[in-house]
């Protein structure tokens, strides 16, 4: 209904305030039961009771929670898979790598008719939340997350509603995480640490974007472990491009400075190579510098970057090959003892190495 100005002209409703979604945590905490069980009645999947299913409906109705138009064309065939980054630190590698394992993973999984979708998301919370409300929307079949961190949301998430899930990241998943943890073949990470300790250095110090990102704790964690309680460690965690660039200025300005650095990414391992330059510092004999990363630019710099070489796209092709497994779509393995009915899917292709490129900024510290 609208009513009439004086003059004549009809005059508009106020307003409403947006309302706020209602989610499947929210049913959840209404009816008392799990985010998983919520999932499973929401969907009609078995694994939950009927007189369950019914509280649960009738719960998520009284709250007036409705599934998007997107959700219900897809709810019964979502043939994608997502890939999802956190785009936070200005100089965190996670999108780098991300748009690398998307190369590696589309081809593969076209083969068994997937699709593959990158979901770049401003925090691990907020990439909980669209991964929370994707799956009970059934917007994707499984997801990949690049920049699994100590304390990600998204893990429990997962957990709780069962998703499948595969996280690209060092190291085992931890006692209660969900799904699978994969990653580089062998210990490029512990080799390059223990590499710049036989050199001799004795003071370094490891310049990170994000201190609790995996692959950062284990670069700091190697780094501690090769050097032992003779090394000094120090760790520096850097935002942005602008702290990264001011930071490493500071590290190199003192005589008490580290006579190493390694770094999680190749643009932080330039600014080091900057720094040191600017106090007349000579690479290597005066500061080593070794990249976490390897890239085109490592190797044009000069002096060369050593660094560690990670191929992501071919660790794509792997992860593309774990989530099929996980759906059960790869080829089964074919066992003359084993009963046809119990097979699983093969992953066919084998993890890819990281190694450590040696090149021309790491050596000997001086009077070593």
């Amino acid at each position: 209904m609208t009513t009439n100005s004086p003059g004549g002209a009809p005059s508009p409703r106020p307003a409403r305030p947006a309302e706020r979604r209602i989610t499947i945590t929210d049913v959840a905490r209404a009816a008392g039961v799990s985010i998983a069980v919520v999932s499973y009645a929401l969907n009609g999947r078995p694994g939950v009771s009927e007189r369950t299913r019914r509280h649960v409906l009738r719960t998520a109705a009284d709250l007036g929670w409705r599934p998007s138009a997107a959700a219900r064309s897809l709810r019964t065939s979502a043939r994608s898979v997502a890939l999802q980054v956190v785009h936070a630190a200005e100089g965190a590698a996670g999108p780098a790598r991300a748009l690398a394992l998307a190369a590696g993973m589309r081809a593969v999984l076209a083969e068994h008719d997937l699709a593959l979708g990158l979901e770049v998301t401003d925090d691990r919370d907020e990439g909980a939340r669209e991964l929370e409300t994707g799956w009970s929307e059934r917007r994707h079949a499984a997801y990949v997350v690049v920049d699994a961190h100590a304390r990600d949301p998204r893990t429990r998430v997962a957990r709780e509603a069962a998703i499948p899930f595969v996280e690209v990241a060092p190291g085992p998943p931890g006692p209660a995480a969900p799904g699978v943890r994969t990653w580089f073949a062998g210990d490029a990470d512990a080799r390059a640490a223990r590499y710049l300790v036989e050199l001799g250095h004795r003071r370094i110090a490891v310049l990170v974007s994000d201190a609790q990102d995996e692959v950062a704790r284990t670069l700091v964690a190697a780094t501690h472990d090769a050097g032992g309680p003779e090394a000094r460690v120090d760790v520096v965690e850097c935002r942005t491009w602008e702290e990264t660039r001011s930071r490493a200025a500071r590290l190199v300005a003192h005589d008490a400075r580290p006579t190493a650095v390694l770094t999680d990414t190749d643009v932080a391992a330039l600014a080091v190579l900057e720094a040191g330059r600017s106090q007349g510092l000579e690479v290597p004999w005066d500061l080593s510098v070794l990249s976490g990363e390897d890239s085109a630019t490592c190797r044009l710099v000069a002096p060369a970057l050593t660094a560690v070489h990670r191929p992501f796209q071919r660790l794509g092709a792997h992860v593309a090959d774990v989530v099929v497994a996980r759906l059960g779509l790869g080829r089964p393995v074919a066992r003359p003892d084993a009963d046809p009915a119990a097979t699983r899917p093969a992953v066919d292709r084998e993890r890819p190495a990281a190694r450590l490129l040696l090149r021309g900024t790491t050596a000997p510290p001086r009077g070593a």
